[in-house]
């Protein structure tokens, strides 16, 4: 069932489905997915999933005690803030362990707006040598 991409060597374990599953969570916290899991841990070292939205269904709560490490994904104008504080509050496992938030589809033609600061902070000659300068 494994696929290896051969550039990058990296293993991927698809899962396309034709309908959704009503009861998702279900087999995301049964035995079987849980055994996968320590496999999976045994012979990579890292392993990334992929999950669906925090706020609308529990399969993201449901993973806390087999995944490690959470990055919240968050839609540039769409996710409203009051809803991503809502989610994280009501997901402690996944607010506990979680390394940061991507702001993806971001608007670059609008960013400018919010980088008043810039010239100030991350292209000064300090920071210079990790290459934040023009």
């Amino acid at each position: 069932m494994l696929w290896i991409e051969p550039t990058s060597g990296f293993t991927f374990l698809p899962a396309t489905m034709a309908s959704r599953i009503a009861h998702s969570s279900e087999i995301l916290a049964s035995e079987p997915t849980r055994k996968l899991f320590v496999r999976l841990r045994e012979s990579h070292d890292y392993v990334i999933v992929d999950l669906p939205p925090l706020a609308p269904v529990v399969d993201v709560r449901v993973m806390t005690n087999l995944v490690d490490s959470f990055a919240f994904v968050v839609e540039w104008g769409r996710t409203k803030i009051d809803v991503a504080e809502h989610a994280l509050e009501n997901a402690r496992g996944v607010y506990d362990n979680l390394l940061g938030v991507v702001l993806n589809k971001a608007d670059m033609s609008v960013f400018g707006r919010y980088e008043h600061h810039r010239g100030n902070y991350y292209y000064n000659r300090y920071y210079s040598r990790y290459g934040y300068t023009d």
